[in-house]
């Protein structure tokens, strides 16, 4: 059996106006894809990603609304300032900056999600499995801090 990238989808709940495409991400999404629904790109916590990547996913999807029509005006262009900024800090721990994607995606762009899913695991299965961030280090002798 083939090697399968988990994937995690952080998804705004309104950029995709497709009733199939919208269809397909709450119901027929592979096993190895976690779908993850948000207002707003803006409201992605850098730290909610990084629990992704602690947790063990080896490619990451960040899918909002285009720009000039973000349901909450400019909160996706923040968003995406503050995650181009935090994927510069997962490549200096050592993740590979291209598992981390962002797609804009319009009314009109029937599909759209399917392929960006497509091309997104095609992708880091070119790079293989992810190295596990260490988040913790277990103290001397096993102690514990109380």
């Amino acid at each position: 059996m083939s090697w399968a990238p988990r994937i995690v989808v952080f998804q705004c709940q309104y950029c995709l106006y497709s009733e199939v495409d919208q269809h397909w991400m709450d119901t027929q999404l592979p096993q190895n894809v976690k779908l993850i629904k948000v207002p707003c790109t803006a409201r992605i916590s850098p730290l909610f990603v990084l629990n992704a990547v602690q947790g063990g996913a080896d490619g990451i999807l960040i899918s909002g609304c285009k720009p000039e029509k973000c349901h909450f005006k400019e909160g996706n262009l923040g968003a995406r300032r503050q995650l181009d900024e935090f994927r510069h800090f997962l490549s200096y721990l050592g993740m590979e900056q291209n598992r981390l994607r962002f797609a804009w995606i319009d009314h009109d762009e029937l599909g759209r999600i399917q392929r960006e899913l497509a091309d997104l695991e095609e992708q880091v299965r070119a790079v293989g499995p992810a190295r596990r961030l260490v988040t913790r280090a277990p103290a001397a002798g096993g102690a514990t801090h109380e």
